[in-house]
């Protein structure tokens, strides 16, 4: 397992971009395989925000190691950020539990990662991240609780799902 309080801060930068890309496609994806307009357009954001986090974490690694070369791992690393696994059969409910572990994931690990920056400016940036993240579960949550109440919620539009 990667001990956050033992690797390098540029490797774990590196670590979060490569989360972030993921998380990208994956929210991208379930825009994409639900039918329901809304939630298509809360998976779109999602993806949209993820892609964010990333170009924020690339310039802080600019702005740490201005000159260096960040390095992005091939693929996820699951020890630290556990990867949504969907397959034809998956539900709605399935993939929200997995999107909400993810989101939790990432907010505790730069929460941690916070923890271990010395310098002000990057330990905001930190911080912020985690609460973004946390906002990710929160609105997460909300879904799923829409979800478990309404059994056809991602293949329909609301007015056929409430009626």
């Amino acid at each position: 397992m990667i001990d956050i309080s033992q690797a390098s801060l540029k490797d774990l930068l590196g670590i979060a971009v490569r989360s972030e890309i993921d998380s990208n496609q994956v929210y991208t994806d379930l825009s994409r395989r639900f039918s329901n307009p809304l939630l298509k357009d809360k998976f779109q954001w999602l993806a949209t925000e993820e892609s964010k986090h990333k170009e924020v974490i690339e310039s802080l690694f600019d702005r740490l190691f201005h000159g260096d070369e960040l390095t992005v791992p091939d693929e996820p690393v699951k020890e630290l950020f556990k990867h949504i696994e969907m397959t034809p059969s998956s539900t709605l409910v399935d993939i929200l539990n997995q999107a909400m572990e993810s989101e939790k994931q990432s907010e505790d690990f730069y929460s941690r990662l916070a923890g271990e920056v010395q310098e002000d400016l990057p330990k905001k940036i930190l911080i912020y991240l985690s609460k973004v993240e946390h906002s990710h579960l929160k609105m997460l949550e909300g879904e799923l609780s829409i979800a478990l109440e309404y059994e056809d919620y991602a293949e329909k539009p609301i007015d056929k799902v409430v009626t």
